[in-house]
């Protein structure tokens, strides 16, 4: 729980930094300054992840660690970092010249200096890993976001110009790199002696990386060929807005749950482990994606401005097809765990099959709402896959991981309620943020409420809900 507040907590606030950026940003940039960037970003995502080596996961699962090992990870992680900078380099003209942008060749190049640079960030950091200490990377997110920030304001401001958006995106991994080797020193030596430590899961990786990456950017690769540069700036921000409480709470707890889910395969207690972290995980996203859905038009005026109005229906299309995914988030924490990253690849392909047809189909015939359907679609395929070969991973029947989020499910019902009768009631013009908070801040209460009188009524058993209370209980005698 301790090392998941300090990822989640360091993830949260790194993600308000970026928050406070975009809100600069968006008012001094317009969606089709948006949208550049993010053609080129979608490029660079797709190589980077194809091209992804767990390493920190192959080191973690390691009882010894040797110099050796760590230093073969900081060569594999340079020679990753390498190719993919080049592989960029060489196909930014093609693409440039594929999506008739010209200034899309320079943008490529510069920003496949980040990757390079996040590949070289220290190995030694997992030794903090293993013993579930997870302050200094923590903070070397902070420090390198703080920075960015820091860095896109300012060239925002002054020029105007999408380069800020640039300049942000090579400082973070930058201000990461340098500190890493600060707080986990080491002084690497290229060498790939131990690769057999880390080949057969860069294997099978490097296969589900390739579908992923696939799946995951296919609709932002098609989207710029069928619709114009702003429309796609304001899908690439809804996106964005729409992946935040993936990227600030799914993300960071995939190193603890990993941590988590190896203790309890040794100790006998792995499926009581996975369908609590499941529940907890349901219990926190649900009502957060819920939120962005339903009130996604006042929510893009609050964040984004009036000029932004338009992302709002797309804003709720995607969440709603994030909320239909939840069930399956552990599964991949618990398939490197297992040692089974072919389930990985299995599952990747799986959404492969679904989701490429749909998005062409989809994309081409009705543009951006299409894009969406065929989102939604993936994403029951993932749920429904995961379930099976969660099942066959962990013998875990399918009815208890889905019954994880029935205290959600009915929690959600009465908190619904009070955000409709807000979204009815309440003008959100002149007074749209008062509204907004006091909207937001009824429906949290509500649905806080809800859930701890269904925990009440479930008899308390352990989980979220009771380590929750058993810290504010703790806190209240001391107090």
């Amino acid at each position: 729980m301790r090392a998941g507040l300090w990822t989640v907590g360091a993830r949260l606030s790194s993600r308000l930094l970026d928050f406070l950026t975009l809100l600069v940003l968006a008012r001094f940039l317009g969606p089709a300054d948006f949208g550049l960037v993010a053609t080129a970003m979608t490029v660079i995502f797709i190589v980077e992840a194809i091209l992804e080596l767990p390493l920190a996961s192959a080191l973690v699962r390691l009882q010894h660690v040797t110099a050796s090992a760590y230093s073969t990870a900081f060569t594999l992680g340079l020679l990753r970092g390498s190719l993919i900078a080049a592989i960029l380099a060489a196909v930014s003209l093609p693409l440039a010249s594929f999506y008739g942008e010209g200034r899309l060749a320079p943008l490529i190049c510069t920003l496949a200096l980040a990757p390079a640079l996040r590949g070289m960030i220290s190995p030694r950091l997992v030794a903090f890993d293993k013993m579930l200490d997870f302050r200094r990377r923590g903070l070397l997110e902070l420090f390198g976001k703080a920075t960015a920030a820091a860095l896109a304001i300012a060239i925002a401001t002054t020029t105007g110009s999408y380069w800020a958006i640039a300049a942000a995106t090579i400082a973070a991994p930058a201000v990461m790199m340098s500190l890493s080797y600060v707080m986990a020193p080491m002084w690497p030596r290229l060498t790939l002696a131990d690769w057999p430590l880390f080949s057969q899961i860069a294997g099978w990786n490097f296969v589900s990386q390739t579908l992923s990456a696939v799946n995951w950017q296919i609709d932002r690769i098609l989207l710029p060929r069928y619709v114009d540069t702003a429309s796609f700036g304001r899908f690439a921000a809804a996106n964005d807005l729409a992946s935040l409480p993936s990227q600030a709470i799914v993300a960071p707890a995939m190193g603890p749950l990993m941590a988590a889910f190896t203790a309890a395969r040794d100790n006998g207690h792995l499926k009581e482990v996975y369908l609590k972290s499941s529940a907890s995980l349901i219990l926190v996203l649900l009502p957060v994606l819920f939120f962005i859905a339903t009130f996604a038009g006042p929510l893009i005026k609050v964040l984004l401005g009036p000029q932004w109005e338009a992302a709002g229906p797309i804003l709720a299309g995607l969440a709603f097809a994030g909320l239909l995914a939840l069930p399956s988030i552990p599964m991949l924490p618990l398939a490197l765990v297992m040692d089974r990253s072919r389930d990985l690849a299995t599952r990747s392909f799986v959404e492969l099959i679904v989701r490429v047809p749909l998005t062409l189909i989809g994309i081409i015939m009705f543009g951006i709402p299409g894009a969406i359907v065929a989102r939604a679609g993936s994403a029951i395929a993932v749920c429904v896959s995961s379930l099976s070969l969660t099942r066959a991973m962990a013998n875990i029947a399918i009815r208890d991981q889905l019954a994880v989020a029935i205290r959600p499910l009915l929690a959600i019902v009465p908190a619904s309620c009070v955000l409709f009768l807000c979204k009815n009631y309440l003008g959100f013009d002149e007074t749209l943020y008062r509204d907004f908070l006091a909207s937001g801040f009824a429906y949290c209460l509500t649905y806080a409420a809800s859930i701890h009188v269904l925990w009440l009524l479930a008899k308390r058993p352990s989980g979220i809900e009771a380590t929750i209370v058993g810290i504010a209980s703790a806190y209240l005698r001391r107090r």
